[in-house]
């Protein structure tokens, strides 16, 4: 995957890819046919002043592109552009020799028509617009400067032109449609990514811990093994962010909320933010000492040395699944009962 594109915009892009990979072969496909069904013989004499000329180098163009596509993968919307400034050469002379002749280009009224839309699939929507309107633009003014002198000529070319803006303004309105849902996607994803992730300490929200809290009981209570919980809280975080300000106090969570998980990791634990300043630590196979243990290195860390750049103290309340039927609730609640003891009896401590 491209990097910084979401899943929907590489999908896009290869649909990109198939649609430009499409419209040439079919180009080419249509040369091919017209040429071996055709009345004039295919020579070099014919390729270059024939009356189809312009076909045969249409057809050149649709090889190359077809070549570009597959060696720079990438570059679709480049590679398809010379297509489209040809095809748009191509569609003003054949304008200029048709009305002369009293004829009308039915062919090239069908790919004008095709074009229309592939154009805001390429592009975009509002890219495509602005190509759209300079299409339809060219040629308008080569039938204002060459206009048809017959009224059956000029019902088809007003046909021709009406088809080309319903085929543009459908796919128009199909892209807008694809770009907004694309867009609602991913700030979707961005919602769920934030949910899941919290954005200050990079630490698992709460929804993510909850999930892993009653994960990792359920996996104690099948196996039998303890597990240890603990709920820490910075003392007085309030006059941090009032003495230093609010970014240094997000700089003070997140090395705090690094400096657990460097305690945790050891010990195959988990560290996830519950909100505000107080985060949850669970620790699987640990029985209540060793759980206690833990939350003093912890403690001790936080109070020797200061936590980026401020000194600062932690308070730590442990609890330890000893009853098979105990829930992740009164879990949480027994720590949490025991950091508010912390507190209350001097906090920078364990109980």
């Amino acid at each position: 995957m491209t990097p910084g594109h979401s899943p929907l915009e590489q999908r896009l892009s290869q649909i990109r890819l198939w649609i430009v990979v499409i419209a040439n072969l079919s180009y080419l496909l249509y040369c091919v046919l017209t040429t071996l069904i055709g009345a004039e013989p295919f020579t070099l004499e014919a390729a270059l002043t024939g009356d189809h000329r312009t076909r045969y180098w249409g057809g050149l163009l649709a090889a190359a592109g077809l070549l570009a596509v597959w060696a720079w993968p990438r570059r679709v919307r480049v590679i398809y552009l010379p297509y489209l400034l040809t095809l748009l050469g191509v569609s003003v002379a054949e304008v200029l020799s048709t009305v002369s002749s009293r004829t009308m280009p039915f062919h090239l009224a069908l790919w004008l028509s095709a074009n229309m839309a592939i154009v805001f699939l390429v592009y975009g929507a509002r890219r495509g617009v602005q190509v759209f309107g300079a299409i339809l633009g060219v040629i308008v003014a080569a039938l204002a400067v060459h206009p048809p002198d017959t009224r059956d000529m000029l019902a088809d070319w007003i046909t021709t032109l009406i088809v080309m803006a319903v085929a543009g303004a459908s796919s128009a309105l199909l892209m807008t449609l694809i770009e907004s849902n694309m867009l609602i996607h991913e700030r979707t994803i961005d919602e769920l990514r934030t949910a899941r992730i919290d954005a200050v300490t990079g630490m698992p929200g709460r929804a993510v811990t909850e999930h892993d809290f009653e994960r990792l009981l359920g996996h104690a209570r099948t196996t039998r093994q303890p597990l240890g919980v603990i709920v820490t809280d910075i003392d007085h975080f309030k006059t941090v962010n009032d003495e230093h300000g609010h970014r240094r106090g997000d700089e003070v969570l997140r090395e705090f909320a690094a400096r657990l998980v460097t305690h945790v990791a050891p010990h195959h634990g988990t560290v996830g933010r519950w909100g505000g300043e107080e985060f949850l630590v669970l620790l699987p196979d640990h029985d209540y000492a060793q759980t206690h243990a833990v939350a003093q290195a912890m403690c001790r860390s936080v109070n020797e040395r200061a936590v980026a750049g401020v000194t600062i103290t932690a308070s730590f309340g442990v609890s330890c699944l000893e009853e098979p039927l105990a829930s992740a609730e009164a879990l949480f609640t027994d720590a949490d009962s025991a950091l508010y003891e912390a507190k209350r009896t001097g906090r920078n401590k364990v109980a």
